[in-house]
């Protein structure tokens, strides 16, 4: 049976996400181990901190890494697989015994001191026209200080990295098409500036993706290959009153089925963190996300995360996925009605094995 130590991750190798204060190698919630806040880009990359994580991935160890939030990591201890694609990073884990060139090469540039990212998250203005409970207590919207704050990072990740950026991750942090900064990088963006960059991959909650909005934004339409579409509901009821607060359901599913047609998606992932409120509509959901997107797309059911919205009490009355949580067994069989199918993707893989005992 393999183990972690047998496995490369090369995702602290090749990626940047860049938030207001904090830097990370990785999602901040899958990495415990962050950046030096408000280190310029450079900096940041090429930190002791860095280091350090990118040495933990080599010794085996992944220390710093959390594998029951990372889906990778835990596909891994597990030893279990459900994921057909993958929609931010290009095949992010290998044997160590089958390493292909490109990844023999990041390790002697890591060695050498020469390594630079080749992708990027912009994850630096938290602007959104939700206020989803899992995510944030308020509405947030950058200020005119900040929206200019906004673009000097851009322009800084430019004129340090655009030459080597192959993929530019937008966002993360709120959305992309809501954010004033990131939606006039989106529409004005000059592919000669960014000369090796072949995919932007798209986070958003799609209440604006909509035929006018993605019109304004033809520069992309190229190299627009993947995104994220975080959605959390399988009914308007939940959605509109539970999981994202201020949206429209019905405007939602017309952008869903406007971005169905666009045909340089190659991949499109929706998301749905599992709660109490929303844990009956897994199912629901996934049917949903097939009827519209099909092949194209993977449905990634993941744990809640308390980002400080919730007390600790709050937090243990919404997390099904707890053990302690007194509909965790009614969420196990609801669980394993979607993780048999082969274009899910989870962070609950602990859970797996429970679910087949159910069913």
């Amino acid at each position: 049976m393999n183990t972690k130590k047998d496995y490369f991750c090369s995702v602290p190798f090749i990626n940047l996400e860049i938030h207001n204060s904090p830097r990370h190698l990785c999602c901040g919630s899958w990495l415990k181990k962050t950046l030096p806040a408000n280190s310029s880009p450079y900096d940041a990359w090429n930190s002791e901190e860095a280091h350090d994580i990118r040495e933990s991935i080599l010794d085996g160890s992944y220390r710093y890494c959390d594998e029951t939030q990372c889906p990778y990591l835990g596909e891994v201890v597990t030893n279990s697989s459900n994921r057909i694609n993958d929609t931010v990073f290009d095949k992010p884990f290998y044997k160590k015994a089958e390493l292909p060139e490109y990844v023999e090469k990041l390790i002697e540039k890591h060695k050498n001191g020469t390594l630079k990212p080749s992708t990027i998250q912009f994850s630096f203005d938290r602007t959104c026209n939700l206020k989803c409970p899992s995510c944030r207590l308020d509405i947030i919207t950058a200020s005119s200080k900040e929206i200019d704050q906004v673009q000097t990072t851009i322009d800084l990740i430019k004129n340090q990295y655009s030459p080597d950026v192959r993929s530019l991750y937008i966002t993360g942090s709120g959305d992309p098409f809501i954010s004033v900064g990131f939606r006039k990088f989106l529409r004005d963006i000059n592919l000669q500036e960014w000369p090796n960059l072949y995919k932007i991959h798209l986070h958003t909650n799609a209440t604006k993706w909509n035929k006018k909005m993605w019109d304004s934004m033809k520069n992309i339409h190229s190299i627009a290959k993947t995104c994220e579409i975080s959605i959390d509901a399988g009914t308007q009821s939940t959605y509109e009153t539970e999981t994202r607060l201020g949206g429209d359901w019905n405007e939602l599913i017309e952008n869903l089925k406007f971005i169905s047609t666009i045909k340089s998606l190659k991949s499109i992932k929706t998301s749905f963190v599992v709660q109490d409120t929303n844990y009956k509509e897994m199912k629901i959901f996934y049917d949903l996300m097939l009827e519209i997107f099909g092949k194209r797309v993977s449905v990634f059911f993941g744990r809640l995360t308390n980002w400080g919205t919730f007390t600790e009490e709050e937090f243990q009355s919404k997390a099904v996925h707890l053990p302690t949580h007194p509909l965790h067994q009614d969420f196990l069989e609801e669980l394993g009605k979607v993780l048999p199918n082969k274009n899910t993707w989870t962070n609950l893989q602990e859970f797996v094995q429970k679910t087949k005992s159910i069913i």
